[in-house]
């Protein structure tokens, strides 16, 4: 009855191979978790206010996209303290002592909505603002 050998430099080349198509099979989930999160950014698209008054967007953000959004915001923007008697809530004016930034093109690409919006990150909170007024449309925390 014969054995089967299996030398020990094959078998690390085997284990390597296996840990490589596993990282694939990773990445390729994950790009496929980020479509689909972009897909439904974009069925939920607002449509521009009719006629002539001003009117904040509304964006309407899944967790999965509020989270892509406060992660990647935290870690490239500037955390301002709230200046005396602002709260961030949806609706008020951002004071002029708070610097907005553009959203990323790698977020405006995976979540349509946020197409010409700007942020901050205050006191812990990402503000996405609607430029031409400053006002918050929408405060995202880091959840829990």
């Amino acid at each position: 009855m014969r054995r089967a050998f299996i030398s020990n430099s094959l078998l690390g080349f085997l284990l390597a191979w296996r840990e490589f198509i596993m990282s694939i099979v990773r990445l390729f989930v994950s790009l496929v978790a980020l479509s689909l999160t972009a897909c439904s950014a974009f069925a939920q698209a607002p449509t521009p206010p009719a006629g002539d008054g001003i009117v904040a967007p509304h964006v309407n953000l899944t967790s999965a996209q509020k989270q892509i959004i406060y992660v990647s915001v935290s870690k490239t923007q500037k955390n301002y303290a709230a200046p005396t008697g602002f709260r961030a809530t949806v609706g008020v004016v951002v004071p002029a002592s708070i610097v907005l930034a553009s959203v990323p093109a790698t977020i405006v690409e995976l979540i349509p909505e946020t197409k010409g919006l700007e942020i901050a990150l205050v006191e812990g909170q990402v503000l996405l603002v609607e430029p031409t007024g400053r006002n918050v449309v929408a405060v995202l925390a880091q959840e829990p």
